[in-house]
């Protein structure tokens, strides 16, 4: 008998008697917190399978029969059968491997390692079919995983030794494999293995001898990390962190090199936590986790296949899960149809926008947007520049149309100064739109923020500005031979920071947000006293900061679309009491266009206007406050509300 095979004999004595001690509940870790019951101890059988990385899938047509699909420099990408029988067999020098499954099938991803780049793959006819290569890489890479979000592309997330993770937005025709990187952001040192929870939208990465993290995998969200479990003193890993996995709703996490094994509940989409309370999972003891995959067998149990790095070997074994529910994330995504050129100023720069609707020539109507630290801008419907104002620290900006200047026909944009702490007036020429400044009324508020108009039945034209402490100013605008004059006409207060704001003309009702607190409406006219009436609370649905607004109203419906920035969400209710909610969206990738999605929205705007043939029923902006593919300074994002009436028409008319 060889030595190994001794160790793996007094090994197989060693797990009978930890098996009984699990039966007895006698056995607990010694991790020097409060002890935590292992939910089971697992033998493992060798598999005559050499190879870094190797998963059990299901032979197409046949749910019954297993193959086996690996990777390994040394051995290229090979399929085998359930009893080891190689299959096919292609000669690349392939790591690494992650699948998703799409309207065609299963496809596969792994690293070309010769040449560098991505590989995609699938399996047809127990044969490794539409081979596809992407461009070489400019990093050495360390690890990937997939992410496959509901109603989005299929997207890459690549480590690298540099400690940088680069997601990347990818697409196999079979022939060829797409790639264009969304945003890259820092991750630990020695982080090599990572896997995406599509459910929770959560990607996990392993820092070597410290712990793992959870980050929001979704393009458009903050970068930020949550620690999931640490070595201790500071978590329940003994000593080190390492290769990981998802099956059946649970995050496995294997201790690098060493026999112990770690799995934690993933949390329903939504969810703010990163995982529940972890169990351990005790493995054969001469065994070092060096990679870990998961399979489903046909009596529901989880089958875990580890690569020992002691052997070079693979090694497999059975658990018993617990079964919970999950459901798949809950807010669909709308592509961005169109984005504006970047503003020119960088970091948090461009706030709001606002719609002119070019009556005599609609594919003609304007975008204007506020670039808060230096003026304003006006972009076309393809979203090019037209003009730039320096207008100083405008905030917020409105319009109105079918007003007068200085007696003669024109339309009107007010936006809060921030610098004069003022309303400044642009003139708009009804039939070119072409803007310019002209008047700017001082206020008697401290810091001036958010901004909306008003135009009531009597076509009397009226701002509506606050300030950052809560307070709310109402002036009505006039016209004279010298040009437009603002009056103040009434004041109120919310208790504490508000700023988007929105009037309905038709019914002469403000809507206005208190950020951390609710959405509340009031009437518009100058005499409708002071009293709010709540229409939304700040909650899971309408997460703060509750920022933009407007109301978009034809002759059938009218709808407040809400930016719910706390999530990169925008939320639709009912216009008219009881201002039923309706649902939520986000925008996000036009994989077609390279077109990013929306984030942390500020301002946003909406018309029901027919603009053209691009936009017949109206349209959406809204300002992004990452600009990504590629990076580069806010803009604002285009949406044609065809596709957000497809979204809402279910649930409308069920």
């Amino acid at each position: 008998m060889t030595i190994r095979n001794l160790n793996r004999a007094l090994s197989t004595a060693t797990l009978s008697l930890l098996l009984a001690a699990c039966a007895s509940n006698d056995l607990s870790e010694n991790t020097g917190h409060q002890p935590r019951q292992p939910s089971a101890t697992l033998a493992a059988s060798l598999l005559p399978v050499s190879a870094e990385q190797a998963i059990l899938i299901n032979s197409a047509g046949d749910t019954t029969q297993k193959l086996w699909l690996s990777t390994g420099p040394d051995n290229g990408i090979q399929l085998q059968d359930s009893h080891f029988t190689l299959l096919d067999k292609k000669d690349i020098q392939a790591e690494f491997i992650d699948q998703r499954r799409d309207q065609q099938g299963t496809l596969f991803v792994s690293i070309d390692k010769e040449n560098n780049r991505p590989v995609s793959y699938r399996i047809n006819n127990q044969r490794i079919t539409e081979l596809a290569f992407g461009q070489a890489l400019t990093y050495p890479v360390e690890g990937i995983c997939l992410y496959q979000p509901a109603r989005s592309p299929l997207q890459l997330f690549v480590l690298d030794e540099q400690q940088m993770a680069h997601h990347l937005l990818i697409k196999s025709d079979g022939k060829v494999l797409t790639q264009q990187e969304i945003r890259r952001f820092p991750v630990p040192p020695n982080s090599e293995y990572c896997v995406v929870d599509d459910v929770s939208g959560q990607l996990f990465v392993s820092e070597e001898n410290v712990g793992v993290w959870a980050y929001n995998a979704r393009a458009e969200s903050e970068v930020s990390r949550q620690a999931v479990d640490l070595i201790q003193p500071w978590g329940q890993l003994h000593s080190n962190s390492g290769p990981l996995a998802i099956s059946q709703g649970q995050l496995f996490i294997a201790e690098l090199a060493h026999n112990v094994l770690h799995h934690y509940p993933l949390p329903q989409a939504g969810s703010t936590q990163a995982t529940g309370a972890g169990r351990a999972v005790i493995l054969d003891q001469s065994l070092a986790a060096d990679s870990l995959r998961t399979a489903i067998n046909s009596d529901g149990t989880t089958r875990l296949i580890v690569l020992d790095d002691n052997s070079g070997q693979l090694f497999s074994s059975n658990i018993h899960l617990p079964q919970q529910a999950r459901n798949q994330e809950n807010i669909p995504e709308i592509a961005a149809h169109t984005e504006t050129t970047p503003v020119r100023k960088t970091g948090d720069a461009a706030d709001d926008p606002a719609i002119w609707v070019n009556t005599g020539k609609p594919e003609n109507s304007r975008i204007l947007g506020t670039n808060k630290k230096f003026g304003l801008y006006v972009y076309d419907l393809n979203g090019q520049e037209l003009q730039e104002l320096q207008a100083g620290r405008v905030n917020n900006v409105d319009v109105r149309q079918g007003f007068t200047f200085k007696n003669q026909p024109a339309d009107i944009a007010a936006a809060s100064q921030r610098d004069r702490k003022s309303i400044a007036l642009f003139h708009i020429d009804p039939l070119s739109g072409h803007v310019s400044a002209t008047t700017e009324i001082t206020t008697t508020l401290d810091n001036v923020y958010g901004l909306c108009m008003y135009k009531n039945l009597k076509e009397q034209f009226f701002v509506f500005i606050n300030d950052e402490d809560g307070r709310f100013d109402q002036y009505e605008i006039t016209d004279s031979a010298n040009g437009w004059n603002g009056k103040k006409v009434r004041e109120f207060h919310v208790n504490s920071q508000p700023e988007g704001c929105a009037a309905d003309d038709i019914k002469q009702q403000l809507f206005l947000g208190e950020e951390d607190v609710a959405i509340w409406t009031i009437g518009a006219e100058a005499d409708a006293g002071e009293r709010l009436t709540q229409v939304a609370a700040a909650s899971d649905i309408l997460v703060a900061d509750i920022e933009g607004m407007d109301i978009y109203r034809n002759e059938k419906e009218a709808y407040l679309v809400v930016s719910s920035q706390g999530n990169d969400s925008y939320v639709l209710y009912q216009a008219e009491a009881p201002y039923e909610y309706i649902g939520r969206f986000r925008v996000g990738i036009n994989a077609e266009k390279g077109i990013d999605g929306a984030s942390e929205t500020d301002g946003l705007t909406v018309t029901s206007a027919n603009l053209g043939t691009e936009y017949p029923q109206g349209m959406l902006v809204v300002q992004d406050g990452r600009n990504f593919l590629p990076e580069e300074n806010q803009n604002f994002k285009y949406v044609n509300w065809q596709d957000i009436q497809a979204l809402i028409q279910p649930v409308l008319n069920p």
